[in-house]
């Protein structure tokens, strides 16, 4: 019994501990938009990265218990860095801004601690058998508290009723249907682009000669047409599984956002188009829920580019450790999957290959969510670069007006390589999923849509709206059509469906922790 208890007290349980407790916490902090599997890969590293710190203790110190304390000490600085900085200069303790991620003098007086604290420890003389196991609880205690939440969460949502889309579509006749005259599909998405008249009036911005290109090109624009719900993981959830989502107010409490993600991925619209012979294409964005789909055929991902992408969650828990100060310097910020530059690559990517894709043999669904105007902010009028600190010199306005005329630029040039390389003409539908993303944070807390008022939902809710319907009449579509009701008019006119169009309503959700619980608001948005 004794020399178990030994060994035990010999397993750096400490720096385990409190090692694995710093990504149970930032988890914890954003587990409404990450599921339980992102969380696995970081501990695992996290893990062995404790026990070779730990065993390079024992190497130099040659005593468990100072090895224990010392690598336990390194760690806690190690892992919070991002937090002293902040805390430091919040209390204006050292005389520098907070720049997180370039503050090498606060890098450099953490190094210093940390080798004055080895140098105390390793001359000590004394045990430190009863500082260790003190800190083994400590250790424990920090672990199981975010664990514990965590553990919480996902029990309550294990009990939630995982959704399913509840509409049946009746079965097409596919022997009916000539494969080689099934027209390719595009459904594009440029993420928070808002109407024509509210560029004008709330970002003195004249966007009529876009229009203009698409409707030279062809295109039905919808003048009039408003996004369903005013925020991505709702909007895309009803529009491609051409339903409203009331039925997901069973989960009226909760917060979790990954809730709809099974009805992106699952969703109507490809399973019906799979059904009837057609290659599945995802052009992948950084958002996780359009990142990577199991059903396509395909995922364009700028990983296969870029080798190593390691994703959001990792690189905040990179950015958060001492580690910090080097990654722009050493790690490709294209490879790390969260930056601003990756961000502005990822999106020059997808309109890199939305022409390649369209040389493809058909008939093909191809899904483009494009993350912009949405912000970060990368693009300038003309789509060159720009700096973070432009950036601050202007207006939010400005900046989302300048991005929007760069994605303009580039979904001319798509568009029209789309029609031109393609076999046959294709259908393509151009369509915001929420007007303009920064308005979100006008509300005191963001997104408490209980507390906005009709003006701030006139801002919000008009969305950039087209549809390109080569070979059929466009007398089904009307200037308010909404996204709900796009793929039913497609699949009624190419695929003779007969889907009803539903009322055309707007809803909000309260808060971020009533995210089902809807309320119309559609009259509010009527003048």
């Amino acid at each position: 019994m004794r020399k178990i208890t030994k060994s035990i007290t010999f397993i750096p349980f400490a720096p385990i501990l409190f090692s694995l407790s710093f990504v149970l916490i930032l988890f914890a902090h954003n587990i409404g938009e990450l599921t339980l599997p992102r969380i696995l890969v970081p501990l695992l590293i996290t893990f062995l990265f404790s026990l070779i710190v730990y065993f390079f203790t024992i190497i130099i110190l040659r005593n468990i218990n100072k090895s224990i304390i010392y690598s336990s000490i390194f760690l806690i600085i190690f892992f919070s860095y991002r937090d002293v900085v902040f805390f430091t200069g919040s209390l204006h303790i050292l005389p520098w801004t907070i720049d997180i991620g370039s503050n090498h003098v606060m890098f450099l007086v953490l190094v210093i601690l940390l080798l004055y604290i080895y140098l105390l420890i390793k001359r000590a003389k004394r045990s430190f058998i009863l500082l260790s196991r003190y800190l083994t609880i400590i250790a424990v205690i920090s672990t199981l508290i975010p664990l514990s939440g965590i553990m919480r969460y996902e029990i309550i949502r294990k009990l939630q009723k995982r959704p399913d889309n509840p509409l049946v579509l009746s079965k097409i006749d596919s022997i009916s249907l000539d494969k080689n005259i099934l027209p390719d599909i595009y459904y594009i998405v440029p993420d928070s682009y808002t109407s024509t008249g509210n560029l004008k009036k709330y970002f003195n911005y004249d966007n009529s000669q876009f229009v203009s290109f698409l409707e030279d090109m062809g295109f039905y624009v919808a003048t009039q047409s408003s996004s369903n719900y005013p925020k991505t993981f709702l909007s895309l959830s009803s529009s491609l599984n051409m339903e409203y989502l009331d039925y997901l107010s069973v989960n009226i409490n909760s917060n979790d956002q990954t809730l709809t993600d099974r009805l992106i991925e699952n969703n109507n619209v490809v399973r019906l188009l799979k059904s009837l012979g057609y290659h599945y294409y995802q052009m992948g964005s950084w958002w996780g829920s359009t990142h990577f789909s199991r059903l396509a055929d395909e995922n364009y991902i700028i990983e296969k580019k870029v080798l190593g992408g390691i994703g959001e969650f990792n690189y905040m828990l990179i950015n958060s450790s001492m580690l910090s100060p080097f990654i722009s310097r050493f790690i490709p910020k294209a490879i790390v999957g969260e930056s601003d530059d990756d961000k502005r690559a990822r999106i020059l990517y997808q309109f890199e290959e939305l022409p390649n894709v369209a040389t493809l043999p058909g008939p093909k669904f191809v899904f483009t969510h494009i993350i912009a105007p949405h912000g970060p902010y990368v693009f300038g009028k003309n789509c060159e670069y720009v700096s973070y600190e432009l950036i601050r010199e202007k207006s939010e306005e400005e900046n989302y007006a300048n991005q929007v005329s760069c994605i303009n630029h580039k979904l001319e040039e798509a568009i029209r390589s789309i029609i031109k390389n393609g076999a046959k003409p294709p259908v393509i539908l151009l369509q915001a999923d929420e007007g303009p993303n920064l308005l979100n944070g006008k509300l005191i807390p963001p997104d408490n849509w209980k507390e906005a008022n009709k003006d701030l939902m006139r801002e919000k809710f008009p969305i950039l709206s087209a549809y390109y319907l080569p070979g059929v009449s466009k007398s089904i579509l009307y200037p308010s059509i909404t996204p709900v009701n796009s793929f039913r008019a497609i699949f009624n006119l190419y695929f003779s469906a007969n889907l009803s169009l539903l009322p055309d309503r707007n809803y909000v959700f309260l808060d971020t922790n009533h995210l089902y619980e809807f309320e119309d608001v559609t009259e509010d948005l009527e003048d």
